[in-house]
């Protein structure tokens, strides 16, 4: 599977260079064909009460053989039960986009697992040996079970499906299995079995940037605006021209640094949090399936499968909060409410569905981390695209094609949980892994590098850029990439729900790793909680004499309440206030910021906004200028809330640059938000449009005093001139009439020669700077 492809570009003329920006969205791109399936052989399912009918809270193994031989495989699972929230409803939309109906989505309904995978060491022997993970939905159980899934064994992934799912999304030159008599079985496939075919990588399936929609490459991204990090620009329009990407840099380098954290979990939760999400689907992805439970079914399967990688790499769950299913009749236009609900065209332009899904999106004003439309479409070979960062972003900024919130898109496929995985992944703020064509055209900065002195991640991460073989985990860089985003809040993770007291579908149920309601503590099973000496797994109270856990509690030590004004949580700046322990209460207080507008640093123009300690002049000095080593220097202005900067302290020309001041920074007796002056309660009591909302003509007139002088003086002079032509036509007709009677002179051989004209000026016409209004960035231009 490939993920990102390149699309429009901008020309835009600097000062000192030209600019070539591409806006780029992060997008997916399919995978590759797959060599060869497994059937599997003698399934059965075996519990401790030796049914083979298990419950929705049951825990179970399903044993199995892969054929050709294969060791036996068993799954241990347990109920996952946080893939589905209390509130999980599901919205079935008619083809106008109406809610024809809705339920909501009951917990014993589905038959949701995680656990781990064992191989048997010996045939014929009792020992097995644990492999690896394993995430599954049951889809049948009794004697003939048929799941649905993934698992590795020893690092590498197995792909789970029926075979009827997997003959619904084959593409040509797939595997075809042999055709069975029986109505039904299971089918594996591995990483490995996929081919990757050489010589086509840029003329049949393209490549994927994830920087290919504007807001993810501009400045307006909050990624962009924290840390340095911009995006990737292109000056061609080539997809297989990868030495002529080159970088938007803000501050340093494109991304900035990512090597400096790569494997850092600094900044990720150090307690379980749950991502509660929607997904939506269109009328074609809801008719490639029989029904609607069956469309149910798969999207709690990806979620499920995805969130194993979230919890175990990042210690966020995954968790299905709303889902809203189209009819599976398209209609025969699209509903002005729901624009993306269309049958699938052979001009279908996924950037553009991504944009109507986003304004779809943010007209629903929940609390959702973000939303996922899955889609039986796909533009070209591209299988997924995101906006980048938008992690917790329920409001919409922007309009057209630039809608952005926090939503990505998914198209049908025999993996989409990976591609399901790898968009969330730019959601949360990773980029891509570094691949040897980044690595070979030294763009280095535009990628996750594999280790500090190494480049190619060679393809074995779920952040590849391009087809790779393995890819069930994040790499280290990518680790450290989203947890530096978060502690750097560059993405928020405000809407990310504590594991305390979360109620779940079914009520609390004890040994699901969730401190629901009515439970001291839940650490899991009994092997999960073998080294917990504070909880009970069989009865999810505290042991003993102890008053909190250790493992889900970061005011807690030894199953007692840390001392009062022990950090749990260190200030990460001036502007970060540090969070201390009570001495009563097993929680860490709620992170907690200084006031927007505090002072904070050494310089007097510094000030806090939204924890960063920041300036308008610092903010101005991160935009490196095109086609130049140098930076801007200074912010042209104090009052509004769209970056205007100059390249000196003196110079009269500014630059208004299509960015967003930081939230929080200090304007015109108020403070902004999105890139609007709020007057303190109400952001939207201000208007402004882009910026600067309720300016006043005296603020405008000081903060454009040059500007003013320099009208003034050129609209006296014009008057003067203006004058001054007056006086002397009317003295030329004067001479006119007294000279009437003459005889004509000869003119010299000087005047004849045109000797006698006026002289060249000394010095070319001033430079003049001209300010163009589109939707793309003003720029400057210099004459």
């Amino acid at each position: 599977m490939r993920f990102f492809s390149c699309s429009s570009f901008e020309v835009a003329a600097l000062a000192s260079g030209v600019l070539f920006t591409v806006g780029c969205v992060a997008r997916s791109e399919a995978r590759d064909r797959i060599s060869h399936v497994y059937n599997v052989e003698n399934p059965i399912i075996v519990t401790q009460s030796q049914q083979s009918h298990i419950a929705h809270d049951s825990s179970f193994d399903l044993i199995f053989n892969l054929e050709n031989d294969a060791p036996r495989v068993k799954l241990v699972l347990e109920p996952n039960r946080n893939i589905l929230s209390s509130t999980a409803y599901v919205n079935y939309l008619d083809g106008d986009g109406n809610v024809r109906h809705a339920e909501p989505v009951t917990r014993d309904a589905h038959k949701v697992y995680k656990g781990n995978a064992w191989i048997k060491t010996e045939e014929g022997g009792d020992d097995w040996a644990e492999a690896g993970w394993a995430r599954v939905y049951v889809k049948r159980d009794g004697e003939a079970p048929l799941v649905e899934g993934a698992f590795t064994i020893a690092g590498e992934q197995h792909h789970i499906q029926l075979r009827s799912t997997y003959m619904q999304t084959k593409r040509d030159g797939d595997f075809h299995p042999k055709d069975e008599e029986d109505a039904e079985r299971m089918v594996v496939y591995r990483d490995r079995d996929m081919k990757t075919r050489k010589g086509k990588r840029d003329t049949e399936e393209g490549r994927c940037q994830s920087d290919q929609l504007e807001f993810n490459t501009g400045p307006e991204n909050p990624l962009s605006e924290r840390d340095g990090i911009m995006g990737v620009s292109w000056n061609s329009a080539s997809l297989g021209s990868l030495a002529s990407r080159q970088l938007i840099p803000g501050g340093n380098s494109g991304y900035g640094d990512l090597r400096s954290s790569i494997g850092s979990t600094d900044g990720c939760p150090t307690s379980l949090k749950i991502a509660l999400i929607g997904v939506a689907t269109d009328c074609s992805y809801t008719a490639s399936f029989p029904d609607a439970q069956a469309v149910r079914a798969n999207i709690i399967n990806i979620v499920n499968t995805a969130s194993d990688v979230y919890e175990r790499t990042f210690n966020v769950a995954l968790g299905l909060q709303n889902l809203t299913i189209s009819d599976a009749q398209c209609p025969a236009s699209a509903a002005d409410s729901t624009p993306w609900n269309v049958a699938c065209t052979t001009s279908d332009d996924i950037e553009v569905k991504l944009s109507q899904f986003s304004e779809w999106r943010g007209s629903r004003r929940d609390s959702n981390a973000y939303w996922t439309l899955m889609s039986g479409c796909r533009s070209g070979s591209v299988v997924g695209i995101a906006w980048l960062g938008q992690l917790c972003v329920s409001n919409l900024r922007g309009s057209g094609q630039q809608s952005v919130t926090g939503a990505n898109v998914v198209a049908r496929t025999s993996s989409e949980w990976q591609v399901f995985a790898h968009e969330s992944a730019h959601t949360f703020g990773a980029v891509h892994d570094c691949d040897a064509s980044f690595c070979a055209a030294g763009a280095t900065s535009q990628c996750c590098p594999l280790s500090q002195s190494g480049c190619d991640a060679s393809g074995q991460f779920l952040m590849n850029p391009t087809s790779s073989r393995d890819m069930s985990e994040f790499s280290q860089c990518t680790v450290g990439n989203i947890c530096s985003m978060m502690r750097s809040n560059a993405v928020r993770t405000r809407c990310l729900v504590n594991n305390v007291d979360v109620p779940t579908i079914s009520g609390a149920q004890c040994g699901n790793g969730i401190v629901e309601t009515g439970e001291q503590c839940d650490c899991g099973s009994a092997e999960e909680c073998g080294a917990d000496s504070c909880c009970d797994p069989t009865t999810c109270r505290y042991r003993g004499n102890a008053v909190c856990d250790d493992p889900n509690d970061a005011c807690c030590s030894r199953c007692q309440f840390a001392a009062a004004n022990t950090v749990c949580r260190a200030s990460r700046g001036p502007c970060d206030i540090q969070e201390v322990c009570s001495g009563t209460t097993g929680s860490c207080p709620t992170d907690a910021f200084q006031p927007n507008g505090g002072s904070c640093g050494d310089a007097a123009d510094q000030f806090c906004a939204e924890g960063q300690c920041t300036s308008r002049n610092l903010q101005c000095q991160q935009v490196v200028i095109q086609g130049t080593s140098g930076n801007y220097s200074n912010s042209c202005d104090d009052d509004l809330c769209r970056l205007r900067c100059s390249q000196s302290t003196n110079s009269q020309f500014c630059t208004q640059l299509n960015r967003n001041l930081l939230d929080g920074t200090p304007c015109n007796g108020g403070s902004c938000n999105s890139g609007r002056c709020s007057n303190g309660n109400d952001p939207a009591t201000n208007g402004g449009g882009g910026g600067g909302g309720g300016e006043s003509v005296g603020s405008w007139v000081s903060r454009n005093r040059g500007l003013v002088i320099g009208l003034a003086a050129g609209l006296g002079s014009l008057a003067l001139i203006v004058l001054a032509c007056c006086i002397c036509s009317c003295c030329r007709k004067s001479k006119k009439r007294k000279a009437a009677a003459m005889p004509p002179q000869r003119p010299t051989m000087g005047q004849q020669q045109g000797w006698g004209g006026p002289p060249p000026p000394a010095y070319p016409s001033p430079a003049y700077t001209t300010f163009m209004n589109r939707n793309n960035p003003p720029l400057v231009r210099y004459a």
